[in-house]
């Protein structure tokens, strides 16, 4: 038995091997189960488990292009960096004039044709004693020029450059200060940087306020600071900049800074960019190769055997059996699939798995409508025949000798049937009644759709989860069709 067994599969195997177009889509489908099954290994999955804990993406650069779109579009993107709290310096002194005295230098790399999205120093800072204030803010160029948002002397209070914190004491822990929402302050604007920039003879007066503040933080990474600040365009200056902060407070007060990472958001970031919230498209990308083959396996495998056995007993006993089920089959078969599954998530909660069942319910007419067929011609055949005259019981001919005949349409059948379970569960969650709590790419293109993606021009955001779609439905085709072709006498060359 174990022999022929092998030599069957052998032999199927040699015939398999001559399809290409099989052996494409046998290759395409070990690629797919090695990232689905190997994930934690070629994936993050840190960022899965926090994908709807937005606070985790924060200093991720928000609705950015991959890194790789520079090559068509011509134009270098900064990238982003997350360094270490080495490159930033701290240091402490008292001054002559009996104050205390907190410099802190962060150094940064600008590298692209686009200025960052953002700077973001992220340290712990304890402090007491107070009050303190921002005696100096500046952005120290690559060329060596120095501009000043705040001019020395002008005393900040603390909290406007840090964030709300108290002037006077505190102990804040992981503290997030961002160069752009600094400069984009309005009031900061008017009250500090306006005449920090006249003393610098930049061209400014109160009433640019709005102006400057919407192009103050890309002026300070541009080779014409002084024309980006009036509104024209500007090449990005490229190097090393330092930002510059000066804190005072009384001599006897405490100030302690403890950095742990600058973060220079770029204008683009890894394989597949971000969405608007900071997400990693490309891990949400490989994640969803995982529920794209469990959800298309799982349905196809089920309603294919389900509507296999129910199409082979109806056939099999033929007469009033064979008439009710069959027009129970139609009856199912006539049913709008798709508005029924949409209620269905509307009146409970929505759930990967529900889906699955739902898509099983309503998928295995078809199959039953063509094994019904085969069996009942394969119910006439001698050896049929001859196997219920040697008293061989009902179970048994349908299941030793009537359903091995449909086995080969059952295999084509399972691999053909999975690109339409794959793109179902991607309309219902395209649709916004998919499961919430799983990431698919169906959810992925939902987002997208919520938020105009399209519209506002994020292609990155779109494309590769249709793609990916379309690459594992073209996958079970290509191998389905094989099977066909192999499995099937009529379809054999």
């Amino acid at each position: 038995m174990w022999m022929g067994l092998a030599r069957s599969l052998r032999w199927f195997w040699r015939e398999y091997r001559r399809d290409r177009v099989g052996v494409v889509g046998l290759v395409l489908l070990a690629v797919l189960v090695f990232i689905a099954v190997a994930f934690p290994l070629v994936g993050d999955s840190s960022v899965i488990a926090n994908w709807n804990n937005y606070e985790y993406f924060k200093f991720y650069p928000k609705a950015v292009p991959p890194c790789w779109a520079s090559m068509f579009t011509g134009k270098k993107y900064t990238k982003t960096v997350f360094e270490p709290g080495s490159s930033i310096v701290v240091a402490v002194d008292r001054g002559e004039d009996g104050l205390l005295h907190v410099w802190i230098n962060a150094s940064f790399p600008v590298t692209g044709d686009t200025p960052p999205n953002d700077v973001i120093l992220v340290a712990d800072m304890y402090y007491r004693g107070g009050p303190f204030y921002v005696d100096r803010f500046a952005v120290v160029r690559p060329d060596g020029s120095v501009v000043d948002i705040v001019s020395p002397g002008s005393r900040v209070p603390l909290g406007l450059v840090f964030g709300g914190v108290s002037s006077r004491s505190g102990n804040v822990s992981g503290l997030a200060v961002r160069l752009h929402s600094i400069v984009q302050n309005a009031f900061f604007v008017q009250r500090y940087v306006i005449p920090s920039l006249r003393e610098q003879g930049f061209g400014v007066s109160f009433a640019d306020a709005p102006i400057v503040s919407l192009n103050l933080f890309r002026a300070l990474f541009s080779s014409d600071v002084g024309g980006v600040l009036a509104g024209s365009e500007s090449s990005v200056l490229r190097g090393e900049y330092r930002w510059v902060v000066r804190v005072v407070g009384p001599g006897g007060s405490v100030f302690s800074f403890v950095p742990r990472r600058l973060v220079v958001s770029g204008s683009c970031y890894g394989v597949l960019g971000t969405d608007d919230r900071g997400h990693d498209l490309w891990q949400g990308f490989l994640y969803g190769v995982r529920w794209a083959l469990i959800v298309g396996l799982v349905t196809s495998a089920l309603s294919v055997f389900i509507g296999s056995v129910y199409g082979v007993v109806a056939g099999y006993f033929g007469g009033i059996v064979d008439e009710v089920l069959l027009r129970f089959a139609q009856i199912v078969y006539s049913l709008p699939m798709l508005p029924i599954l949409i209620l269905l998530a509307a009146l409970y909660r929505p759930s990967i798995w529900l889906i699955v069942a739902a898509l099983v319910v309503f998928s295995w007419q078809g199959t039953s409508f063509v094994t019904r067929a085969i069996a009942l011609q394969v119910r006439q055949e001698p050896y049929v025949e001859s196997a219920i005259a040697l008293g061989a019981g009902t179970l048994r001919v349908i299941f030793l000798y009537v359903y091995p005949q449909v086995l080969p349409y059952v295999f084509a059948s399972i691999a053909l049937s999975v690109p339409s379970a794959i793109i179902t569960e991607a309309s219902l969650s395209f649709l916004g009644v998919g499961d919430p709590s799983v990431l698919t790419w169906g959810r992925i293109l939902h987002e997208a759709e919520v938020r105009n993606a399209a519209l506002n021009g994020y292609w990155w955001w779109v494309v590769p989860p249709g793609l990916g779609i379309a690459l594992v439905g073209l996958t079970f085709i290509f191998i389905g069709s094989a099977l066909d072709r192999l499995l099937n006498p009529r379809l054999k060359r």
